[in-house]
């Protein structure tokens, strides 16, 4: 996981006004590296000022709280500092005031995977679109630039972190600059561009440096040594990691010295210390156990069950993964939902793999076995020609190993036809038949690169709203009927036009590899009302079942990869949920 430095940003006339004792730069550095010391000093500031202190200026400490209590894990302080904000921002029509609680609660809600957090960015932003002062057009830009980087929108962050980035250089701001280069860094990272993230991590580094926040520089440097481990750089990688690391314990902040142990497991592991890794990264998950971070622990686990692995403790990291999975079940969401399907699926796979690579070896065994016995057949009938009286003595024996042989080719070829079957199944959806989540990648990959004398390939992806509710009310049958149902009907409308995948719970893809965007449309359109028109059965609850569908045309000018595809169709499905369900959203109507 990325390090989203929830530092302040430039906010308006800021705390210069507010007691002069402390700078803009030392409560952003601050806000990140003393978070609890922030809150106290800004409670007090507040208190001593009172009615007397000026509405920029009290907005402007509410912020510093804000951003401390997102950072210090601090729920009082946040609800404080939000709900001061909203009264300020009423009681004197400050849409500033509005805006800085709508975009703290954007931050909160994307890092923990609650609420509508990009719409809450979105209408934060547009309270100060129109404003006239370049300082809050800066810090808005970059607030939704930051929104989008976390939410791992990643083609989209990278335009408005760009455009946050010019908008600091023009107000002189380096570090607002700094800032939005490290986001810069984290969108590019997940669109796979490392070599491009490592060089806005590197240049976000030296800007912070320059402007004297050193913790803030080490804190990108652990940034850049997850793409230096990319790039096939463990030890500089290692280097970055246990420096952050030694910054973080000095200073108590156990959540960000967690990230960077991880990243030192994963370098000792690059640099073939399997064993070492594994050890740091089981003392790493026992420290966020002891501290109560479980906010940190799935990724932790997941990452212990990668490790695991490597060291051949399959069981163990089998264990892992599904505790990762249990402490994400309260939390479901469609994101959620589809990583641990992927997880779930990959450990599937992956056990499906072992079996088949043992019974490929056990063939190979045969396979010798049965060439020995011919060899040791053909020996003997040389030496019956040789020796008639002998010959008679062994051709009982003879007649055995040649029934032996035949035997070995009848199991061999069993396994073999075993070892499809089972290569069959890691590609099918056990419960709807049809394409599972590795079958879809291995088709969508296929397409990629793009020929320019056909059609466009057509991407959607397809969640059955509200499923939760039929799950609760009629039972989980009931719900695995209704997804059988739809995936039927789905694959009897795709029909020769695509392919249709389970990639999730309730999640399914259409992939129509030369349909073109107005074709797609209408099929996105047929797709919706035909499922909406499905007769169900009257223990599911609902009089209908209805979809969201959002819809992605390839375009290799914009998406770069299958990635970048995907975030699209799924930026679509996004909107499509957002406007109210039961409908279909083209990706280039959502940009």
């Amino acid at each position: 996981m990325s390090r989203h430095l929830v530092a302040m940003a430039l906010l308006l006339p800021l705390v210069a006004h507010a007691g002069g004792a402390m700078s803009i730069n030392a409560l952003r550095g601050r806000a990140v590296t003393d978070p609890h010391g922030v809150i106290v000093d800004v409670r007090q500031r507040l208190d001593r000022g009172g009615a007397n202190l000026a509405p920029a200026d009290e907005r402007a400490l509410l912020w510093g709280m804000g951003t401390a209590a997102i950072n210090a894990d601090d729920e009082a302080a946040f609800a404080e500092s939000t709900l001061r904000l909203d009264s300020l921002g009423k009681a004197r029509g400050d849409a500033v005031a509005l805006a800085a609680s709508g975009f703290l609660r954007a931050r909160h809600d994307v890092a923990n995977g609650i609420g509508d957090g990009l719409g809450e960015a979105l209408r934060a932003a547009a309270r100060v679109q129109g404003s006239s002062d370049a300082q809050i057009v800066a810090w808005a830009r970059f607030q939704l630039c930051d929104a989008y980087a976390l939410d791992e929108s990643a083609t989209k962050a990278l335009e408005l972190c760009r455009r946050a980035e010019d908008s600091y250089r023009a107000v002189g701001d380096a570090w607002g600059i700094a800032d939005a280069e490290n986001d810069e860094g984290i969108a590019l990272a997940t669109l796979g561009r490392t070599r491009e993230a490592a060089a806005a991590y590197q240049r976000s580094r030296r800007r912070f440096a320059g402007v004297g926040a050193t913790e803030l520089a080490v804190m990108v440097g652990d940034n850049l040594s997850k793409m230096y481990l990319k790039l096939g750089r463990p030890r500089e990688a290692l280097a970055l990691s246990r420096t952050s690391l030694a910054h973080e314990l000095a200073a108590g902040r156990i959540s960000d010295s967690l990230d960077s142990s991880t990243d030192i497991a994963r370098a000792e592991a690059a640099l073939g210390h399997p064993r070492q890794a594994y050890a740091m990264m089981q003392a790493t998950v026992a420290r966020a156990r002891a501290a109560g971070i479980d906010g940190q622990l799935v990724d932790l686990l997941r990452s212990e069950s990668e490790l695991a692995e490597r060291n051949g403790r399959m069981h163990d990291a089998v264990a892992q993964l599904r505790e990762a999975l249990k402490l994400t079940a309260a939390t479901s969401t469609p994101a959620l939902r589809a990583i641990e399907a992927e997880l779930e699926a990959r450990y599937a796979v992956r056990e499906k793999e072992l079996r088949i690579h043992d019974l490929e070896r056990e063939n190979r065994i045969k396979d010798l076995a049965l060439k020995a016995a011919r060899a040791e057949a053909r020996q003997r009938e040389e030496a019956r020609r040789r020796d008639v009286l002998v010959g008679r003595v062994t051709g009982g024996a003879l007649a055995g190993l040649m029934l032996v042989a035949v035997l070995l080719f009848l199991l061999l070829r069993a396994q073999r036809r075993h070892a499809a079957e089972l290569q069959l199944l890691a590609l099918r959806d056990p419960l709807t038949g049809i394409d599972n989540r590795r079958a879809f990648l291995q088709h969508a990959g296929s397409l990629l690169p793009l020929r320019g004398d056909v059609p466009a390939p057509v991407l959607m992806l397809i969640d059955v709203d509200h499923f939760k509710r039929i799950n609760d009310s009629a039972g989980h049958p009931q719900g695995d009927r209704v997804l059988v149902q739809v995936s039927t009907f789905l694959c009897e409308a795709v029909g020769t036009h695509g392919r249709v995948s389970r990639i999730g719970g309730e999640e399914f893809a259409v992939l129509c590899p030369m349909l073109g965007a107005e074709a797609g449309m209408r099929l996105a359109e047929t797709l919706r009302a035909g499922v909406a028109g499905l007769p169900l059965s009257s223990k599911v609850g609902p009089e209908r079942v209805t979809v969201s569908i959002g819809v992605a045309v390839f375009d290799a000018l914009r998406h770069n990869d299958l990635d970048g595809w995907m975030r699209a169709a799924d930026a679509a499905l996004y909107a499509a949920k957002s406007s109210g369900r039961d409908c279909a959203v083209a990706a280039a109507a959502v940009d």
